[in-house]
Order: structure tokens, then C-alpha cells, then sequence
């Protein structure tokens, strides 16, 4: 019955596709950025959303979806991408609003307010369209924290492959293990193992990784202009922002979060071309073998 239900499903997916209602340009909602978070892909081509510049904001029915392109309107939906999305939905959600009993993407679901809202059996439908806002609030409530760990554990993945070393030992970290998290001074860092959180900072390594987070970094967050050399920096919620000049840092103490996920931006950039640079020595090494 499942297996039925999906291809009638998909079918009007790809009936619906040409009827969307493509909402572009303007500035997308604190919603809208984090129902693209937990997307994550376009139902069309599986693009990561915002590869491509800013999603686009459609209708498939009632429900809300968000594609990679201008080059995806009026395609037909891909059966897979799209079973990948009600997954990454449901395991925002995480539990039924109702019951709080958990939720996965081949389960029953309503729509409030084109927000897809998946429940642990049909009853609980009923009880939510009773109470519409109060258990989308719950749900959307879930769904943020949902984001924010995500956030998190991927602002730190950044964070240790830009620094790449132990601050005390010098080891790569990953090498001996989960890199451990410290606090020097207002500043994160993260260390090899257990053992060096009783030792001192090296100043030898501390100075290679701050040379390492410049790199990364590559540009001022708010002026776009190149970091120079000795440039002075500022550190908010525990992260190091360099800047090209003094009245930068006002700007950045002013709206951390902002910047913050522009200097992850600029990291993931560089992480993306050091393993592209990776992939080719490796290949030329072989080459010449």
C-alpha cells in the first residue's frame, strides 16, 4: 500500500510541477532559512540548496518546497530527491507533535500552513488541524533546535580542519581521535586528545594556527576586502574574525551570528579547494608511477 501511495504521490508531484508558483528575489524568512537547512537538496536536480545562489521558493499543492534554480521551474519532481526530503524533514521534526512519539518520512503527514507535518498515526491528523498553530509552533520549535545542532557540529567540523593542529602538541587533529574542545582566553581551539588539557599552549603552534585561520578566512567578512598581513581580529561566541580594519570589529560585535556564518562560509570554501589541490597531487602521483 505504501509503495502505491508513493507513486501516486510522485505522480502529482510531477503533475503539480508545472503549476508552481516560483516566489524570487527579496529576503527570505527566518522559516524559509530553516526549512532550507533541513531540505538541504532540490526534489528536482538533488542540488544542495544555495550551491546555485539563493533558492527559490515554490508551491507543490499546498506544500512549501524550496528548489536550486531558475532552471528547475516546471521540471518534474525526482521521486528520489524527493523521498530524501521528507526524510530530512521527519528527522527534524523528530516526534509527532501530538504524541511525541517518533516520525519518519514513509509515515503519515498533513500540511499546516505549507509546512509539511508528519504524525505517528492518522488520528493524530485530526487533533492537529484542531489546533493548527499550536502544534506547528511545536513543531517548528523542534525543527529550529533541530538546525541549530546541526549548525553547531558543522561550524566545529570547519573549525578543526581549518586549524588542522593541536595548539599544545602539534599533532593533526583527527589523528589520535575526536579533537577536544577548549577555551583559550575568550577563544575556542580545539586540542588532539584528553592528555593535552593539562599542558600549556605551544606559542609555536598557536602562531601556525592563527596563520591557518587568516588563510582560511582569506577576506574581511564585512568590507570583502583581503586580510593583510598582521591584521588585528576580534573574537565573538568564541570564534576569531580577522578584519582589514579597526572599525570592522564594532560591525561584527553588532551582529555576530551574521558574520560568523560568512567566516564559516569562507572556511568551507577553503576546506572545498585544499581537498580539490589534494585530489590532484594524488592523482599526478600516481600518473607518475
Amino acid at each position: 500500500m505504501k509503495t502505491c501511495l508513493m507513486i501516486f504521490l510522485v505522480a502529482s508531484l510531477a503533475a503539480t510541477a508545472n503549476a508552481h508558483d516560483p516566489q524570487q528575489g527579496g529576503d527570505l524568512s527566518d522559516l524559509d532559512q530553516i526549512q532550507i537547512a533541513i531540505q538541504k537538496i532540490c526534489p528536482v536536480m538533488g542540488a544542495e540548496l544555495g550551491s546555485m545562489g539563493q533558492p527559490l521558493k515554490v508551491h507543490f499543492g499546498d506544500e512549501v518546497a524550496f528548489l536550486c534554480c531558475k532552471g528547475c521551474i516546471g521540471k518534474p519532481v525526482d521521486p528520489q530527491h524527493w523521498q530524501t526530503i521528507q526524510n530530512n524533514i521527519a528527522r527534524a521534526q523528530g516526534t509527532c507533535p501530538v504524541m511525541d512519539k517518533p516520525v519518519t518520512g514513509d509515515m503519515e503527514s498533513t500540511i499546516v500552513d505549507g509546512q509539511k507535518v508528519f504524525v505517528c498515526c492518522p488520528p493524530c491528523i485530526d487533533k492537529i488541524q484542531d489546533n493548527p498553530k499550536a502544534n506547528l509552533a511545536k513543531v517548528n520549535s523542534s525543527r529550529a533546535s533541530f538546525v541549530r545542532t546541526e549548525l553547531l557540529a558543522k561550524s566545529e567540523e570547519l573549525h578543526i580542519a581549518v586549524q588542522a593542529i593541536c595548539a599544545v602538541s602539534g599533532q593533526t587533529l583527527g589523528s589520535m581521535g575526536p579533537p577536544v574542545k577548549v577555551q583559550v582566553g575568550e577563544e575556542h581551539a580545539f586540542l588532539c586528545c584528553k592528555s593535552c588539557t593539562s599542558k600549556k599552549i605551544s606559542a609555536e603552534h598557536w602562531k601556525t594556527i592563527q596563520a591557518n585561520l587568516a588563510k582560511a578566512q582569506a577576506i574581511c567578512p564585512v568590507m570583502g576586502h583581503e586580510i593583510p598581513k598582521g591584521a588585528r581580529s576580534t573574537v565573538v561566541n568564541g570564534r576569531k574574525i580577522f578584519v582589514c580594519c579597526p572599525p570592522c570589529i564594532d560591525k561584527i560585535k553588532a551582529e555576530p551570528e551574521k558574520y560568523i556564518a560568512k567566516l564559516n562560509q569562507q572556511y568551507a570554501k577553503f576546506v572545498r579547494s585544499r581537498g580539490q589541490q589534494q585530489a590532484h597531487l594524488r592523482n599526478d602521483e600516481t600518473l607518475n608511477k
